[in-house]
């Protein structure tokens, strides 16, 4: 059974009034929501069970997806990060799992190439990692060999996209790690901060995707680019035939339900009780 975990818990606060009090995972790109397309893209490659992390908005999410994705809530977004978000998810995750940010606009072949690789795989971008906002890697012989947002930029080979997939060992140690670095108080770390922890204890690859389309949205400008760049490159290459088949946009739709149908399953702001995995407790360091 192939699982993925999508984080989608923060605010957004530095894409200002653009979310109109919605969490960023719900913009609009090429008339989808970015979560939409994450959710679409994992359904064609044969994910059956998705998790999203929920806080700021959760409502919205709620509404936005169907009752098919299992939802955990972290109640600490405002003073936490997606580090904790991860370690929420433990005990719904069963073996090897996809891990990513809501925020990443991404060709769907980038998905496909981590979820194909034969073992614990993330994407990266070797024409990127020279900012201080960008999350960057080490490698050592095609190898990670650490993963900071304060490594020096002349150290980096790259920068993390924010997929990547765990095969079972090492879905049971970032779990592992997650869980120590939670227990010490680092709830405000970023999920890579798990993975920087273990990655010298295990076989951990990186594939180099800078050929295909992608972006991180965290201010205006990445929204700008996500939209007049990006999509319009993606919904190029998407176009093209591809492993004998053609891959047309119009298959890339959210199968969402009509706000109307939402409402009446549901309620105007609360999810289908049956569809919400919630985590019985946490703690308060």
């Amino acid at each position: 059974m192939k699982q993925a975990v999508i984080l989608a818990a923060g605010r957004g606060r530095r894409l200002g009034p653009i979310l109109n009090g919605k969490p960023k995972c719900l913009l609009e790109v090429g008339g989808k929501s970015l979560i939409g397309h994450q959710v679409e893209t994992l359904r064609e490659l044969g994910v059956e069970q998705i998790c999203v992390v929920v806080g700021y908005g959760a409502a919205y999410v709620y509404d936005a997806l169907d009752d098919d994705i299992a939802f955990v809530v972290n109640p600490r977004y405002a003073d936490t990060n997606s580090l904790f978000s991860l370690w929420l998810t433990a005990a719904w995750i069963k073996g090897p799992f996809m891990l990513m940010n809501s925020d990443v606009l991404a060709h769907p072949d980038i998905y496909r190439r981590i979820l194909e690789s034969e073992k614990t795989c993330l994407a990266y971008d070797s024409t990127s990692g020279s900012d201080e906002e960008e999350m960057k890697i080490q490698l050592l012989d095609g190898r990670v060999r650490a993963i900071s947002k304060t490594m020096p930029a002349a150290q980096a080979d790259g920068e993390n996209v924010g997929i990547i997939h765990f095969k079972s060992h090492e879905a049971a140690g970032v779990l592992r790690e997650a869980d120590r670095l939670i227990r010490k108080g680092k709830t405000d770390h970023w999920s890579p901060a798990a993975i920087d922890g273990i990655v010298n204890k295990f076989d951990f690859g990186a594939e180099d995707i800078a050929d295909l389309p992608w972006t991180e949205i965290d201010f205006p400008a990445d929204l700008d680019k996500a939209r007049t760049k990006v999509w319009p490159q993606l919904q190029s290459l998407m176009q093209t035939v591809s492993n004998g088949r053609t891959n047309r946009t119009e298959n890339l739709i959210v199968n969402v339900r009509q706000q109307s149908s939402l409402e009446t399953s549901r309620g105007a702001t609360k999810p289908a009780a049956g569809s919400i995995y919630r985590i019985p407790a946490w703690p308060m360091a």
